[in-house]
Protein backbone atom coordinates (compact mmCIF):
# COMPACT_ATOMS: atom_id res chain seq x y z
CA UNK A 1 0.00 0.00 0.00
CA UNK A 2 1.09 3.66 -0.82
CA UNK A 3 -0.07 6.73 1.03
CA UNK A 4 0.13 10.44 0.18
CA UNK A 5 2.22 12.61 2.28
CA UNK A 6 0.24 16.58 2.05
CA UNK A 7 -2.09 18.06 4.44
CA UNK A 8 -4.82 16.28 3.47
CA UNK A 9 -5.98 13.22 4.90
CA UNK A 10 -3.99 10.16 4.01
CA UNK A 11 -5.30 8.06 0.99
CA UNK A 12 -4.07 4.83 0.30
CA UNK A 13 -3.30 3.23 -3.05
CA UNK A 14 -2.96 0.31 -4.12
CA UNK A 15 -0.78 -1.05 -7.05
CA UNK A 16 -1.93 -3.29 -9.55
CA UNK A 17 0.19 -5.34 -11.83
CA UNK A 18 -1.65 -6.99 -14.85
CA UNK A 19 -0.12 -9.18 -16.99
CA UNK A 20 -1.34 -9.86 -20.33
CA UNK A 21 -1.76 -13.79 -21.83
CA UNK A 22 1.06 -14.62 -24.29
CA UNK A 23 1.55 -13.97 -27.76
CA UNK A 24 3.42 -16.24 -29.59
CA UNK A 25 5.16 -19.47 -29.14
CA UNK A 26 6.35 -20.84 -25.87
CA UNK A 27 9.61 -22.39 -26.94
CA UNK A 28 12.96 -21.59 -25.38
CA UNK A 29 13.43 -20.30 -21.66
CA UNK A 30 10.73 -18.71 -19.83
CA UNK A 31 11.82 -14.77 -19.17
CA UNK A 32 9.73 -12.20 -16.70
CA UNK A 33 11.33 -9.02 -16.30
CA UNK A 34 8.91 -7.51 -13.62
CA UNK A 35 10.65 -10.36 -11.20
CA UNK A 36 13.61 -10.57 -12.94
CA UNK A 37 14.96 -6.09 -13.59
CA UNK A 38 12.10 -4.74 -12.13
CA UNK A 39 12.61 -6.42 -8.75
CA UNK A 40 8.63 -7.06 -8.22
CA UNK A 41 7.54 -8.33 -5.75
CA UNK A 42 10.01 -7.95 -2.94
CA UNK A 43 11.02 -4.41 -3.78
CA UNK A 44 9.34 -1.91 -6.65
CA UNK A 45 12.59 -0.20 -7.91
CA UNK A 46 11.22 0.65 -11.12
CA UNK A 47 10.52 4.29 -11.92
CA UNK A 48 6.47 3.98 -12.72
CA UNK A 49 6.18 7.47 -13.89
CA UNK A 50 8.91 6.68 -16.66
CA UNK A 51 9.41 2.32 -16.78
CA UNK A 52 10.95 2.35 -19.80
CA UNK A 53 13.78 4.70 -21.84
CA UNK A 54 14.52 2.78 -25.06
CA UNK A 55 13.08 -0.17 -26.88
CA UNK A 56 14.72 -2.05 -29.80
CA UNK A 57 13.28 -4.30 -31.79
CA UNK A 58 15.34 -6.74 -34.05
CA UNK A 59 13.26 -8.47 -37.24
CA UNK A 60 12.54 -9.05 -40.45
CA UNK A 61 10.15 -11.48 -41.81
CA UNK A 62 8.91 -11.39 -37.90
CA UNK A 63 10.17 -10.11 -35.05
CA UNK A 64 13.22 -11.78 -34.07
CA UNK A 65 14.48 -10.04 -30.74
CA UNK A 66 13.86 -7.14 -28.28
CA UNK A 67 15.99 -5.21 -26.17
CA UNK A 68 14.69 -2.80 -23.43
CA UNK A 69 16.64 0.20 -21.16
CA UNK A 70 14.26 -0.11 -17.97
CA UNK A 71 14.49 3.37 -15.72
CA UNK A 72 15.32 2.75 -11.90
CA UNK A 73 13.98 4.52 -9.16
CA UNK A 74 17.79 5.39 -7.95
CA UNK A 75 18.08 7.45 -11.36
CA UNK A 76 20.28 3.96 -12.62
CA UNK A 77 19.45 2.03 -15.72
CA UNK A 78 19.31 -1.37 -16.32
CA UNK A 79 19.61 -3.43 -19.92
CA UNK A 80 18.01 -6.41 -20.73
CA UNK A 81 17.97 -8.37 -23.99
CA UNK A 82 15.64 -11.10 -25.22
CA UNK A 83 16.27 -13.63 -28.34
CA UNK A 84 18.25 -12.15 -30.95
CA UNK A 85 20.20 -9.41 -29.62
CA UNK A 86 21.15 -5.71 -31.51
CA UNK A 87 25.07 -7.30 -32.14
CA UNK A 88 23.70 -8.73 -35.46
CA UNK A 89 23.79 -6.91 -38.49
CA UNK A 90 21.71 -9.13 -40.86
CA UNK A 91 18.71 -7.43 -39.28
CA UNK A 92 16.89 -3.92 -39.08
CA UNK A 93 16.52 -2.18 -36.23
CA UNK A 94 13.74 0.06 -34.99
CA UNK A 95 14.88 2.03 -31.75
CA UNK A 96 11.65 3.75 -29.96
CA UNK A 97 12.85 6.48 -27.33
CA UNK A 98 10.18 7.69 -24.39
CA UNK A 99 10.69 11.14 -23.70
CA UNK A 100 10.73 12.44 -20.02
CA UNK A 101 6.64 12.08 -19.40
CA UNK A 102 6.08 9.65 -22.16
CA UNK A 103 4.61 5.98 -21.57
CA UNK A 104 3.28 2.89 -23.52
CA UNK A 105 -0.27 2.80 -23.01
CA UNK A 106 -1.55 -0.11 -25.82
CA UNK A 107 0.37 -2.54 -28.02
CA UNK A 108 -0.75 -4.18 -31.04
CA UNK A 109 0.60 -6.60 -33.45
CA UNK A 110 0.21 -10.03 -35.37
CA UNK A 111 1.53 -13.50 -34.25
CA UNK A 112 1.05 -17.11 -35.24
CA UNK A 113 2.70 -19.56 -37.44
CA UNK A 114 5.87 -19.28 -39.24
CA UNK A 115 8.54 -21.15 -41.15
CA UNK A 116 10.67 -20.09 -37.76
CA UNK A 117 7.65 -21.53 -35.49
CA UNK A 118 5.01 -19.82 -33.62
CA UNK A 119 6.74 -16.34 -33.00
CA UNK A 120 5.48 -12.70 -32.67
CA UNK A 121 5.37 -11.30 -36.32
CA UNK A 122 5.02 -7.76 -35.93
CA UNK A 123 4.48 -5.12 -33.27
CA UNK A 124 3.35 -1.52 -32.57
CA UNK A 125 3.76 0.80 -29.49
CA UNK A 126 0.87 3.67 -28.97
CA UNK A 127 2.94 6.36 -26.48
CA UNK A 128 1.05 8.94 -24.49
CA UNK A 129 2.92 12.20 -23.11
CA UNK A 130 1.46 12.27 -20.18
CA UNK A 131 2.15 16.12 -19.45
CA UNK A 132 0.50 17.29 -23.05
CA UNK A 133 -1.77 14.18 -23.53
CA UNK A 134 -0.36 13.85 -27.27
CA UNK A 135 -0.65 10.13 -28.91
CA UNK A 136 1.90 9.04 -31.19
CA UNK A 137 2.77 5.18 -32.81
CA UNK A 138 5.78 3.31 -33.46
CA UNK A 139 6.20 0.70 -35.54
CA UNK A 140 4.95 -1.58 -37.22
CA UNK A 141 8.26 -3.55 -36.58
CA UNK A 142 7.90 -6.69 -38.33
CA UNK A 143 6.82 -7.88 -41.62
CA UNK A 144 4.39 -10.27 -40.53
CA UNK A 145 5.54 -13.09 -42.40
CA UNK A 146 3.43 -15.82 -41.56
CA UNK A 147 2.44 -19.35 -43.45
CA UNK A 148 -0.92 -19.63 -42.04
CA UNK A 149 -3.34 -16.56 -40.99
CA UNK A 150 -1.84 -14.49 -38.35
CA UNK A 151 -3.45 -13.67 -35.66
CA UNK A 152 -3.97 -9.91 -34.22
CA UNK A 153 -3.98 -8.54 -30.96
CA UNK A 154 -4.18 -4.88 -29.52
CA UNK A 155 -4.21 -4.26 -25.50
CA UNK A 156 -4.73 -1.25 -23.76
CA UNK A 157 -2.83 -0.69 -20.13
CA UNK A 158 -5.11 0.18 -17.29
CA UNK A 159 -2.38 2.25 -16.29
CA UNK A 160 1.06 1.83 -18.20
CA UNK A 161 3.26 -0.76 -19.75
CA UNK A 162 5.95 -0.96 -17.64
CA UNK A 163 8.16 -4.73 -18.40
CA UNK A 164 7.72 -7.64 -21.17
CA UNK A 165 7.59 -11.29 -20.43
CA UNK A 166 8.26 -14.40 -22.41
CA UNK A 167 9.77 -16.65 -23.76
CA UNK A 168 13.76 -16.62 -26.00
CA UNK A 169 16.17 -18.35 -26.77
CA UNK A 170 19.19 -15.62 -26.19
CA UNK A 171 21.55 -15.39 -29.84
CA UNK A 172 23.75 -12.87 -31.61
CA UNK A 173 22.11 -14.55 -34.98
CA UNK A 174 18.80 -14.02 -36.42
CA UNK A 175 16.39 -16.57 -37.32
CA UNK A 176 17.55 -16.65 -41.39
CA UNK A 177 21.01 -17.83 -39.72
CA UNK A 178 19.60 -19.96 -37.21
CA UNK A 179 17.78 -22.12 -39.34
CA UNK A 180 19.96 -22.58 -41.83
CA UNK A 181 22.69 -23.74 -39.40
CA UNK A 182 19.51 -26.20 -37.98
CA UNK A 183 19.46 -24.33 -34.78
CA UNK A 184 17.04 -22.77 -32.75
CA UNK A 185 16.77 -19.39 -31.45
CA UNK A 186 15.46 -16.15 -31.21
CA UNK A 187 12.26 -14.58 -29.91
CA UNK A 188 9.26 -16.76 -29.43
CA UNK A 189 6.33 -15.42 -27.28
CA UNK A 190 5.66 -11.94 -25.49
CA UNK A 191 3.59 -11.02 -22.32
CA UNK A 192 2.91 -7.54 -21.45
CA UNK A 193 2.83 -6.26 -18.16
CA UNK A 194 1.21 -2.88 -17.06
CA UNK A 195 1.12 -0.87 -13.58
CA UNK A 196 -1.95 0.56 -12.27
CA UNK A 197 -2.79 2.65 -8.88
CA UNK A 198 -6.00 2.20 -6.95
CA UNK A 199 -7.31 4.24 -4.58
CA UNK A 200 -8.76 2.00 -1.58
Amino acid sequence: MLSSSNDAPAQSQSVAIIQSPLFGGNCGTQFNDIERVVGFPASLTINVDRPLKYITIMYGGVIDGIELEYAKNDAETTKFSHGTSSRTNLLNRGIVTLGDKEVIVAVSGLHGSSIWGVRVLQLSFAICDTRTGKMRVAGPFGGGLSDSTPQPFHLTANGSFVALGGFAINTDLSLGELKAAGKNGGLYGLTFIDVAYRSV
